[in-house]
């Protein structure tokens, strides 16, 4: 398992090439780290279909059978252990909450760990099947940790999926019963709607807020803060990221780096929402215009009015 242990130390060092940024040298992990989105695909399918052979020998005792499976869990530990050093580059450098970002790298690790215990206990439970003594112990044992395995790489993908879309992902267009079941109670925000919130902080709920939750809120909510961006708090979604550029001037829409973002063409680099991740409409853009120019007003939030500019004597 050096191969292993080389991969995971690897992914975990600093710098995958000691350079400073600007240097010149090309930086590898950037590059290589959204690949993790691609390649997890591989181990789940390949778990899967072991799941299902597995099933199917049940019926059809063949030997052949088993080492199929044999196959699918070995191809399965390989993809997974490049899935999880992927993984690391990818964390190493994106903003993500650490909390969501931790169990979701340990259940996938898990994930690597279990896959592997399954390939030992099949191969072994399974060895010289036609010659050999039946081993039920160790047959049985293998079906247990593979369909506990299974259940890993639900619970990891799911963390997965609140990392990229947001927690509310499968449930933001689920039924109102639904909605209710799983979802937390509404903030202080949401309950200013009925309490007599004034002019602004009701267009801010009713026409703002659901365009920065469904549009926004996947890239700069709680799981996950582009540019070290986080647009569900009010302080922060008023002063901005890592850009030190102010998101939002309450009054003054033109001053407004989030304006600026999203009256980019749809092409540019640096457009708000990117591309993929569904566009504002025009109407949308001119409600967080509004919003702005009325003064950026957030229930439970007191922002500071553009101060006037003085004339020019």
């Amino acid at each position: 398992m050096l191969w292993l242990t080389a991969g995971l130390a690897l992914a975990g060092v600093p710098e995958l090439v000691a350079a400073e940024a600007g240097s010149g040298i090309f930086q590898w992990r950037p590059f290589l780290g959204p690949f993790h989105s691609v390649v997890l695909h591989f181990p789940i399918g390949f778990v899967v279909m072991a799941f299902l052979v597995d099933l199917y020998a049940l019926w059809r005792r063949k030997p052949e059978l088993q080492a199929a499976i044999t196959l699918m869990l070995s191809l399965s530990v390989l993809t997974t252990v490049l899935t999880i050093v992927l993984g690391l580059m990818r964390a190493s450098g994106a903003e993500y909450d650490p909390q969501t970002l931790a169990a979701h790298r340990n259940y996938g690790i898990a994930v690597g760990a279990l896959t592997l215990l399954t390939l030992l206990l099949q191969w072994l439970g399974y060895r010289d099947a036609d010659t050999g003594a039946p081993r039920p112990f160790l047959r049985g044992g293998y079906r247990v940790v593979l369909l506990t395995n299974i259940a890993l790489l639900v619970i990891a993908g799911h963390e997965g999926g609140n990392l990229t879309h947001g927690s509310n992902y499968l449930t933001k267009n689920a039924p109102e019963f639904v909605k209710a079941l799983v979802e937390d109670e509404p903030g202080p925000a949401a309950a200013a709607a009925t309490t007599g919130s004034s002019e602004q902080e009701k267009f801010y709920l009713e026409k703002v807020k659901p365009l920065f939750d469904t549009k926004c809120l996947s890239c700069h909510g709680p799981e996950k803060q582009k540019g070290k961006y986080r647009i569900d708090l009010p302080a922060l979604a008023l002063k901005g990221g890592d850009s030190d550029k102010l998101a939002v001037k309450p009054g003054d829409p033109l001053a407004s780096n989030l304006v600026r973002l999203l009256l980019l063409p749809p092409g540019d680099d640096d457009v708000m929402p990117p591309a993929g991740k569904g566009s504002l409409t025009p109407d949308e853009v001119m409600h967080v215009i509004r919003w702005i120019q009325q003064g950026a007003a957030i229930p439970g939030h007191k922002a500071e009015a553009a101060k006037p500019v003085a004339p020019e004597k």
